[in-house]
């Protein structure tokens, strides 16, 4: 169902570039001059919510290179020059702003390239469009009717990030991925999964894969359901098409960077050192707003020192009487404000404050930091707050960290600490901090394992990963750089969960019913159960303690499908094992609940020893028509992360399965066997990797499911009559 319709979306969002003192350029390059004209722009597409964004413009990075390397990089484009003296020949203009997250529903990442020749004598006029990098998706609400299905899910995923469009945001929402590189080819795959109930309780899933998914294209997902179909594969049930558009630029919106405040000579943002009485220089503060300066505010606690006639003067409004105050005190505000008209056509408003050399040296010496607050409201609404910090004295003198820490432990990345790895980020304040590093320790040792860090194209923003780390143990680290080094942080690593009873060896006869076997000492219930409870009334035990095989020990547990049958009432049933506990036999069906305690970690995989081999299905295992006459059984073990037990209750078999995408699954691994699995007579090693969902990041595992069946359609009673499995030893991976 491609639908050709062509959706439009605003809008070209154009950044309007700051006046020209202070941009740290370099001296013209002599002969053979050209200049260049360059204006930034933003195409928002989608919606125009981003275009009151100011964070866009003063995150935009903009490089300008030639053949031989990087010319020049402005942080912000309020810091972009009106126009650029370069030598003649050929350049690219590039611009990057916004959030690069592998997938997000409101965070996007934009992009601009454009070429372009500087010639001599020539002005050469640059338009630079960042459009959006990210591949978009979203869903067609109007392609199926909801009522048809109950509880669906539709995930979209990389191998990076995933989505869950549900039926509380699917109406709207729009995803936005950021598409990998792997081995330096950007991926270009999406997998869409759409699982729910149907109409008739039947549990379904139905996966499509979107190939060559491109930026700036958006891909719409469409449902097509028939409610007379019931399988519950979903292959019938549900089909799925997308429609893909380009991303379009319909108008131009016009997007303000904030005003802005910086010094003429000096670093506003780093602190101003001198000795008392010694100062050589004045201070000049340049001010820039678009459309016009609304407001200008001097603002401090200390007005005696500081020699202020009051804590707060908006010198835009300020008296005659107090702009006189304050040049008597060696501030000069320049009433006399400066129109300008911006080669894009939007006005702009400048002005100074100058902080005389003779106001610097009125400051008497303290041990502390002088600050003066300075902010600045422009026509548009938006402002800019900046702090001018003064040392006099060697005492008051503070070092800016140039490398700063976050901390380890982050409410939004449970999983940034684990056993034996842990994922450490910074911000690197100063790029040219020298030799700027992250380095850690086991606390209460001495020697230091330093990483070296490297600042993005995309941002400041750094990251370390920290492998073959101790388990429970705890860590200090550090920001360093030449001449810097930081207050300690520490974090602590997760202890790894052993798994009670993991080589099966115990077992004994539950006290409350002798003929009932279970994996545990006493008599009791422990960590594992079986469905020998349910075949225990029939007198059969379907799961026990072999010496057949083993990987260590004397014994595995022994798992075997059969017929059960007392009289002419029987089943088929299967052998099992599982974390949790077998609650009550109703009839002829169980009741049970999967997961036990757990401490909250997160392993990459489950080990485990295996042996199995499938029987055909007879006619007790075609039952139900999942096996046919002859085929081979399968077999099953999977591994999952949840925030509370699993019901499941045999009575329903249409509807007991639990969706493993639920909202409580936060990680999820699985073996199918479709065949003999390990030499005849011995295990074999099996290593079933754990995926985590997105939620794992901001829950905490709660209980772990362990499920093993040597018949897979066991659930509902259907299977191949003697197959067998033998498993030893599980173990909980942590890389």
């Amino acid at each position: 169902m491609k639908r050709n319709t062509k959706l439009t979306y605003a809008a070209c969002v154009a950044m309007a570039c700051a006046a020209m003192q202070g941009c740290s350029m370099e001296q013209p390059f002599a002969g053979g001059e050209g200049t260049l004209s360059m204006k930034v722009q933003v195409n928002s597409d989608v919606t125009r919510a981003l275009v009151d964004d100011a964070d866009l413009a003063d995150r935009c990075v903009v490089y300008i290179s030639s053949a031989k390397g990087l010319v020049r990089k402005y942080q912000g484009v309020s810091q972009v020059p009106q126009s650029l003296p370069l030598t003649q020949g050929s350049y690219v203009a590039e611009a990057w702003t916004g959030d690069s997250v592998s997938a997000s529903f409101d965070k996007r990442f934009f992009r601009g390239y454009e070429p372009f020749v500087i010639n001599d004598g020539q002005v050469s006029s640059v338009t630079l469009t960042c459009k959006i990098a990210n591949v978009v998706v979203s869903v067609d609400h109007n392609s199926f009717d909801a009522s048809l299905m109950r509880d669906f899910n539709i995930n979209v995923a990389s191998s990076r990030g995933e989505l869950d469009f549900t039926p509380e945001n699917y109406t709207d929402a729009k995803g936005y991925f950021m598409m990998p590189f792997t081995d330096g080819v950007r991926e270009s795959k999406l997998t869409v999964t759409v699982t729910g109930t149907n109409i008739e309780g039947k549990a379904f899933t139905k996966t499509h894969v979107i190939e060559n998914a491109r930026p700036t294209h958006e891909y719409i997902v469409n449902l097509d359901f028939d409610p007379s179909q019931s399988d519950t594969d979903g292959g019938k049930y549900l089909t799925i098409a997308i429609d893909e558009t380009e991303l379009e630029v319909k108008d131009t919106v016009p997007i303000f960077a904030a005003p802005l405040i910086e010094g003429v000579g000096f670093d506003i943002d780093k602190q101003v050192r001198g000795e008392a009485g010694q100062f050589a220089d004045e201070l000049r503060v340049n001010i820039v707003a678009f459309n016009e300066i609304q407001e200008f505010t001097i603002e401090c606690e200390d007005t005696d020192n500081l020699h202020l006639p009051a804590q707060k003067v908006d010198v835009k409004t300020a008296s005659n009487e107090v702009i006189a105050q304050l040049h008597a005190a060696g501030i000069d505000w320049d009433k006399n404000i400066t129109d300008m008209e911006g080669y894009d056509g939007n006005r702009r408003q400048q002005s100074y404050l100058i902080f005389t050399r003779d106001y610097l040296n009125s400051l008497p010496e303290r041990p502390t930091e002088y600050r003066i607050g300075l902010t600045c409201l422009d026509g548009n609404g938006r402002t800019r707050e900046k702090t001018l910090r003064i040392a006099v004295g060697e005492e008051a003198v503070i070092e800016d960290d140039p490398l700063v820490l976050d901390d380890a432990v982050n409410p939004t990345d449970l999983m940034a600490i684990g056993a034996r790895k842990a994922t450490l980020t910074a911000t690197l304040a100063d790029e040219t901090a020298e030799n700027a590093a992250i380095r850690y320790r086991e606390a209460g040792t001495d020697a230091w394992t330093v990483i070296p860090v490297q600042p993005t194209r995309a941002g400041r923003k750094v990251s370390v990963s920290l492998t073959d780390l101790k388990p429970g143990t705890r860590y200090e680290y550090q920001a360093v750089a030449d001449g810097f080094t930081s207050d300690s942080k520490y974090f602590t690593t997760e202890e790894v969960f052993v798994i009670p009873n993991a080589s099966l060896e115990e077992w004994s006869n539950y006290s409350s019913n002798s003929k009932v076997l279970l994996p545990g000492a006493g008599g009791e219930r422990t960590f594992w159960d079986t469905g020998n409870h349910g075949s225990a009334t029939m007198s059969v035990t379907l799961t026990k303690g072999s010496t057949d095989m083993f990987h260590s020990g004397t014994q595995s547990a022994r798992l075997r499908s059969q017929f059960v049958a007392l009289g002419v009432i029987g089943k088929f049933a299967a052998g099992n094992l599982f974390t949790g506990e077998y609650y009550k036999t109703n009839g002829t069906n169980g009741e049970l609940y999967f997961g036990r305690e757990y401490n909250g970690s997160h392993p990459s995989a489950l080990k485990v020893f295996v042996n199995y081999r499938p029987a055909a299905a007879d006619k007790n295992g075609s039952k139900n028509g999942y096996l046919k006459q002859g085929d081979l059984d399968k077999g099953q073990i999977y591994v999952a992360l949840t925030t509370k037990k699993i019901h499941i209750d045999t009575r329903y078999p249409d509807t007991m399965l639990w969706n493993t995408d639920a909202p409580e699954v936060l990680a999820y691994g699985e073996k199918i066997f479709s065949e003999n699995y390990g030499p005849d007579g011995q295990l074999q090693e099996l290593t079933i990797p754990i995926s985590y969902r997105s939620s794992a990041k901001t829950n905490t595992p709660v209980y772990l499911v362990i499920v093993c069946t040597a018949s897979y359609y066991g659930d509902y009673f259907d299977g191949g009559e003697g197959s067998t499995m033998y498993v030893d030893d599980f173990e909980l991976l942590y890389e």
